[in-house]
């Protein structure tokens, strides 16, 4: 079943496609707040548990009213708070029925304050994607509320982000007295822009309906989540292929789908051979680790092309020991144009290149992969000979023809650096392109900041733009096909939030190229192993911090496993 991320309107046209087809507003309403009760019950125990809830006006409170209603009836203590929102609609009675304590918010805070510190769950119910204009008056004043006891009870700390389906393939740990479990999406987020109210309450758990709202995945209202459970509603699967989203987010079952296949009559080239270019006396481990990820993808052969006192550093590892090794011509470790001549007769042999990491900043080092893209043709000066006879400059040979290319971390900076344009000389849907924000900034020529406020937007543009499949890394990465297609990362951890992550992520897209995945597929099953990696190893330490690239690297193999696991093969 795939999962698609809506903007707030598409969110409603896909409701009233569903209500015309049959699957009424109040079938969604009943779903929707049985499936919130359904995950509180299966998290915390019903008779130790006592739960507010924040009940607005509109579909948001009444979603809240009927999981008030479930879980009163499975043996939670409920009370209920309604904002704007009359005590005898139909929701608050048949919750009254169960036995769920209702008032009125606005007549008294103080009687919510009290429930509110007695109590181990609060239910945001109150807004939902219905946020228009800054909150205040009452509103405030009850988020305030919450938001002092919050504090009280714990700190939100930085716990990984991940996206969970209803039933979640890793736990999710309760670790502090009070819990905020937000109804869709927490009040105060905007849906559509990701901007956050101050007076937002951060949730520990958010259950939202049908399919993520782009808001959620873009700064700051990632950081205001900690888990994101999607609930189906019973929208029927025909209306949802049928309606408009901006994009798919990439599910365990999509992404096994994607798993290249492992023939028992395989070899090493069967798997496919990866050449990984990079490396400078400043980066010397770069390329190691995208070749360690390269191995653990499922690649026959990978070979480094580096220079070679980068071979002499890396050679003795243990991890490497099954690499090949291409010594590249370079000057003080900087790689030099004249590496083409070398790289001219050994490309051929390869299925798939991942050009940059560690490669340098150096003048030279960019002429090189100019050149290596087919840029700029380097030419070689030659010295002007004695008497009448000159010597003239002559050109180096042409660049080879490229297998499908990772561009990654300074060959995407020469990439930014290069003086004309650069994306019509490149074959299309031919190469990958991994930027961090940083490096999308100086390809796009605008701040990162802007990036980073128009992340799902600007890949797209650009991925069609330029002809090219671009991974905007960071939290909920965006991988972005030169036909408009758009995907999601369902993961969001810190444990990535490292050096050399990200020539993990180049290595293993390389190595599923070579595999025989297009660059859109590669791109979108690389992504999703490389996060799930990084939450295993946050579940196997249990935290966070000090997580190493190249323990990323090793787990990938568990990543894999765990991947055919959790999609059921």
């Amino acid at each position: 079943m795939a999962i698609y991320v809506y903007t707030t309107e598409q969110m409603r046209a896909l409701e009233r496609a569903a209500d015309a087809a049959g699957h009424s507003y109040a079938e969604m309403m009943e779903e929707a707040g049985a499936a919130v009760a359904r995950v509180i019950h299966m998290l915390w125990p019903a008779e130790e548990t006592r739960v507010v809830v924040l009940a607005g006006p509109g579909n948001n409170g009444g979603d809240g009213l009927v999981a008030a209603r479930f879980l009163a009836q499975a043996g939670f203590s409920v009370t209920a708070f309604l904002w704007k929102r009359p005590e005898q609609d139909q929701q608050a009675e048949q919750a009254r029925a169960t036995g769920v304590a209702i008032f009125p918010a606005e007549e008294d805070l103080h009687r919510l304050q009290r429930a509110i510190e007695r109590a181990h769950i609060v239910i945001d119910a109150l807004l939902g994607t219905g946020l228009n204009r800054p909150i205040e008056g009452t509103l405030a004043d009850i988020l305030k509320i919450v938001q002092e006891e919050q504090k009280r009870s714990r700190q939100f700390d930085d716990a990984p982000l991940v996206w969970f389906t209803e039933d979640p393939s890793f736990s999710i740990k309760i670790p502090h007295r009070l819990s905020v479990v937000a109804v869709d999406i927490p009040t105060g987020i905007n849906s559509d822009t990701g901007a956050v109210d101050p007076a937002t309450v951060p949730a520990d758990i958010t259950i939202t309906f049908a399919g993520p709202k782009v808001g959620q995945l873009l700064s700051p209202a990632a950081t205001m989540q900690k888990a994101i459970i999607v609930a189906d509603i019973g929208i029927p699967e025909a209306v949802k292929e049928a309606s408009p989203a901006i994009a798919e987010l990439v599910t365990p079952a999509l992404a096994a789908t994607l798993l290249p296949e492992r023939s028992l009559l395989g070899h090493k080239g069967t798997f496919g051979r990866v050449l990984i270019i990079g490396g400078s006396v400043n980066y010397p481990g770069a390329p190691g680790l995208a070749a360690m990820a390269a191995l653990r993808s499922g690649a026959g052969l990978i070979t480094l092309g580096v220079p070679d006192l980068v071979a002499m550093a890396l050679a003795p590892k243990q991890d490497l020991t099954n690499c090949t090794w291409l010594m590249l011509p370079h000057d003080l470790g900087a790689l030099k144009p004249d590496a083409i001549k070398v790289l001219a007769d050994e490309i051929p042999a390869y299925d798939a290149l991942v050009l940059g990491p560690g490669l340098g900043q150096e003048e030279m080092t960019f002429a090189f992969v100019w050149a290596l893209l087919g840029l700029r043709a380097h030419v070689a000066p030659r010295p002007s000979g004695i008497g009448f006879i000159k010597e003239h400059a002559t050109p180096e040979p042409e660049a080879p023809t490229l297998p499908p290319t990772v561009i990654d971390a300074d060959a995407l900076n020469a990439l930014a650096a290069f003086d004309e344009e650069w994306a019509p000389r490149l074959p299309p849907n031919h190469f990958v392109l991994t930027p961090h924000p940083g490096e999308m900034a100086r390809l796009c020529g605008v701040e990162p900041s802007y990036v980073q406020a128009n992340r799902l937007q600007l890949a797209q543009q650009k991925a069609q733009e330029w002809q090219q499949t671009v991974v905007l890394k960071g939290a909920y990465t965006i991988i972005a096909a030169p036909d408009g297609h758009v995907s999601v990362s369902p993961f969001a951890t810190p444990v990535l939030a490292t050096a050399g992550t990200g020539d993990v992520l180049a290595g293993l897209i390389g190595g599923l190229l070579a595999q025989g995945l297009a660059p859109y597929d590669a791109a979108r099953l690389g992504v999703f192993l490389h996060g799930l990696a990084g939450r295993l190893l946050a579940d196997e330490y249990e935290t966070d911090r000090g997580v190493l690239a190249t323990e990323v690297a090793q787990w990938l193999t568990h990543a894999i496993s765990a991947l055919a696991n959790i999609a059921g093969e």
